[in-house]
């Protein structure tokens, strides 16, 4: 018997001769196959590459890898594993040394070679099955009580049909099923406790196992294809690209220690990421651009006029509505997972003439877990005024406001900001990062102003005279500071304005307010002195035919 190999093809027949021609034709064929899968075999290499740079647009990233490898003379595949599924391979942009020359970048899936799991994926996997081999050894004895239970309860007949039971075997078996019943009853109550606290526990780390399958265990490949006239030791190749489900937003925190101090801006950014790559000890930049805008010039089209139906929409008014980028994004904050992991840092700002950029310092490690991961950013002291305001009519306590100027925010992102006073946290504003000359920025309550409005009976009236009905209504606002130092403090308040020509509105008396007949608005400034009580009054007349009733003011 003779035996032909090519290629760790083997053949063995009785006798050459008689193999057909299509047989030989076939077994060259499968030789020259297997010939050609190991010569690319052999000129395939699997680089590993590190994450380095990353940029984070609102709505996606570009991350910049680098690698370096030894070439022999030739034609060499490239293979990059383990990156990211969701990369748009439009963008994938590759650098290479002058002695190195780019032939092609294409992108696989690798469904046959795993990595060897991590130490850590491993002992989760050990626990989640010991967990449940212990939740089935509850089951076990849930079961076996049941089946107890079942058979107590089968066999509760003391005595037989003719015969009664005596009284001391009667009260003997009713204390045996009474005491059988409550331990069974007992027992299966720890069991479902016992239960419960082991589902809960296994449910926490198939959350972390899944979250490794889903995103470390990515089989996306990068195969870039480079030609080398002569061997190449420690060549760079340096690729980048964008992908999506990566975005950031902004956030600031307000903070002021009290009304002599400046006003610190802390800007901050809430990164999250679920590329299926780990970010790991990276350079991050962050910026408003949108690298998907197109870079040519539009032109104009003909606009061609004609009639048009309106739209009527329903009873109710349900316009369509919109939502700017913000709104948006504090949405997609709320959809999203609870969890934040904090970072500090300092980023330096550049502002170009169509984005801002924020340049981070340090490096920062973001895994691929859908969580948002705060970063500090920057940290600016703004001048503010001051001050005190109230409106006794629709809350009895006084605000305290900071005004800051328009163009200190030039460089910041429209975006929601936490407000800290004193300490402590008094509420939520909004950043407008296009703001006009100014901003007021409410620092919360301050209860050591005291405010009561009443209405003052004896000055009030209500009569008729005529068709007409006359009522007279005065009001009173009592201020009093319980503070060490002196406040201005700004009160306001408001009679009603007429909107139809048989009611008649009148101020009689304003207490030295500021009037404004438009909208009926009254506003004194007030200085108050530590331990200082002071009130003012307002009178109104509205007068109106007495057979309507008018509404409530």
């Amino acid at each position: 018997m003779e035996t032909y190999r090519c290629n760790h093809l083997r053949l063995e027949m009785c006798d050459w001769r008689f193999v057909s021609k299509r047989s030989l034709f076939t077994f060259l064929l499968l030789c020259g196959l297997a010939s050609s899968r190991l010569t690319a075999a052999e000129n395939e290499q699997r680089v590993p590459s590190t994450i380095t740079n990353v940029t984070v647009f609102i709505n996606q990233a570009q991350v910049t890898r680098v690698a370096k490898v030894n070439l022999q003379a030739g034609i060499t595949n490239l293979v990059f594993d383990k990156v990211s599924p969701y990369i748009n391979l439009n963008s994938i942009q590759v650098k290479t040394e002058d002695n190195v020359l780019l032939l092609s970048v294409s992108q696989r899936n690798n469904y046959i070679e795993k990595e060897e799991k991590p130490t850590f994926i491993k002992e989760i996997e050990d626990t989640i099955n010991n967990l449940s081999n212990q939740l089935q050894l509850l089951q076990i004895k849930r079961d076996a009580l049941l089946l107890e239970k079942e058979v107590l309860l089968a066999n509760k007949k003391v005595g037989n049909d003719n015969a009664g039971s005596k009284v001391d075997e009667l009260e003997d078996a009713l204390t045996l099923f009474r005491k059988r019943s409550q331990d069974i009853g007992e027992e299966l109550m720890k069991i479902g406790a016992s239960e419960k606290r082991l589902n809960a526990i296994i449910i926490k780390f198939q959350q972390q196992l899944d979250e490794y399958n889903n995103n470390e265990n990515s089989t996306a490949e990068l195969v870039v294809t480079v030609k080398t006239l002569a061997p190449v030791n420690n060549a760079k190749i340096e690729w980048s690209y964008l992908v999506t489900n990566a975005s950031w937003v902004p956030f600031y925190d307000v903070r002021v220690k009290d009304t002599k101090s400046n006003l610190q801006l802390v800007s901050k950014a809430y990164i999250t990421q679920n590329t299926g790559e780990a970010w790991k000890n990276v350079i991050l930049k962050l910026s408003t651009a949108n690298p998907n805008e197109s870079g040519s010039k539009p032109e104009l089209q003909t606009n061609f006029l004609g009639f048009t139906q309106p739209v009527v929409y329903g009873y109710m008014g349900n316009a369509p509505a919109t939502r700017d980028v913000m709104e948006v994004a504090a949405s997609s904050r709320a959809e999203s997972k609870a969890k934040t992991a904090y970072s500090t840092g300092v980023a330096q700002v550049q502002q170009t003439s169509v984005n801002i950029e924020f340049n981070v310092t340090s490096a920062y490690s973001i895994p691929s877990d859908g969580i948002q991961h705060q970063v500090d950013l920057t940290v600016t002291d703004l001048k503010a005024e001051y001050g005190y305001g109230c409106l006794p009519k629709l809350d009895k306590n006084a605000f305290v406001t900071a005004k800051v100027s328009g163009n200190d925010l030039v460089n910041q992102i429209s975006g929601e900001a936490n407000v800290y006073f004193d300490g402590t946290f008094v509420g939520k504003t909004y950043i407008n990062g296009t703001t006009g000359d100014s901003m007021l920025i409410s620092l919360g309550r301050d209860k050591r102003i005291q405010i009561q409005r009443v209405q003052l009976k004896d000055f009030s009236s209500k009569t008729l005279s005529g068709s007409s009905r006359k009522e007279t209504n005065t009001w009173e606002i009592s201020l009093r500071n319980t503070r060490k130092e002196t406040v201005t403090l700004i009160v306001e308040d408001q009679i009603p304005v007429s909107s139809d020509k048989d009611i008649e509105v009148k101020l009689t008396q304003g207490g030295n307010a500021q009037y404004d007949a438009e909208t009926g608005k009254l506003v004194w400034i007030i200085q108050l002195a530590p331990e200082q009580s002071q009130s003012v009054r307002f009178t109104f007349e509205v007068k109106y035919p007495k057979d309507k009733v008018i509404s409530t003011y």
